[in-house]
């Protein structure tokens, strides 16, 4: 069964987001004035997209996977293996996930067994990834957790250490693609390999099921330095797959996005913004930077 993407889209508006329709594609606020576009396993044609009709008023940046000669060379981290198994680990994860599933229990749990106990594990996680700027509010998660569970194709499950939540996941179903979108764990219990286990024995139940065609976890950081994530990911099996990323601004403030602005912008940036919003926008300029040329006639920003 495949679900439309308009199901994401009521879900992304229930929790507080600015969803657009443009042609064939979806785009929603990840954060303030920064606009992306979904289904993430799809690729905008940004030589025909209007910019302006996704940043409307109150959008600045428009971030986007696109064809990829239209941006700067990227991947997104997928997995099409539906014979996943021992086999499709490396050989290093394979032992972390053995010791995975020896020390934890995993299983596929309930929305409302999730909200009881996930506080923790997602104020662990944003702080052992520097993710400063990311407010955990109860309210808004809280939210979160209760518009995933009333949409068609989303799941959560957790992994266990001696009965406490060690780590949990949130998957969306978009279109025949499952979307890892949240996996959080407890720093103390990350000995016991509880991501490994959680992620595996997901994966393995969740690719031999006929109406799934991949599993999708993730596009690249415009951070950067995510080498240590990145290595969990193909450990677990996934395989880079090359797309372009490509960053487009407002209309109002485009004109002067020019070499020597930006020459003198992105140290003010480095040296004022010293979080992971700081970074977030030093990498999207420096995208900005290096990516290539639409034809004149076509770029609208």
């Amino acid at each position: 069964m495949s679900v439309d993407p308009q199901h994401y889209a009521t879900f992304l508006e229930r929790i507080g987001h600015t969803v657009r329709h443009v042609g064939n594609d979806w785009w929603y606020d990840c954060s303030s004035r920064v606009y992306v576009n979904f289904p993430f396993h799809q690729d905008v044609d940004a030589a025909n997209l209007n910019v302006r009709d996704v940043l409307k008023s109150d959008g600045l940046i428009a971030r986007m996977c696109c064809l990829p000669d239209q941006g700067v060379d990227s991947f997104r981290m997928m997995c099409y293996d539906k014979e996943y198994d021992f086999p499709s680990l490396r050989s290093r994860t394979r032992t972390q996930v053995r010791r995975g599933l020896e020390a934890c229990s995993v299983e596929r749990i309930e929305f409302s067994d999730l909200k009881r106990d996930y506080l923790p594990l997602q104020r662990a996680t944003l702080e052992r990834q520097g993710r400063t700027s990311e407010q955990v509010d109860r309210k808004y998660w809280d939210s979160y957790i209760d518009s995933a569970a009333a949409m068609p194709g989303t799941e959560t499950w957790a992994a266990y250490v001696d009965g406490q939540m060690a780590a949990y996941l949130i998957s969306f179903m978009i279109e025949d693609i499952a979307n890892l979108c949240i996996v959080r764990s407890n720093t103390e219990l990350l000995k016991s390999f509880p991501n490994n286990a959680l992620v595996f024995r997901y994966m393995h139940e969740v690719l031999r099921r006929p109406e799934v065609r991949g599993v999708d976890y993730g596009m690249e950081s415009v951070e950067g330095g995510g080498e240590n994530l990145e290595r969990f990911k193909t450990g677990m099996g996934f395989e880079r797959e090359q797309c372009g990323q490509r960053i487009a601004f407002s209309h109002r403030i485009a004109p002067f996005m020019k070499p020597p602005v930006l020459k003198l912008f992105r140290p003010c940036v480095r040296t004022f913004l010293k979080n992971d919003t700081g970074r977030k926008l030093d990498g999207a300029l420096n995208w900005y930077q290096t990516q290539p040329a639409l034809p004149a006639i076509r770029r609208a920003a």
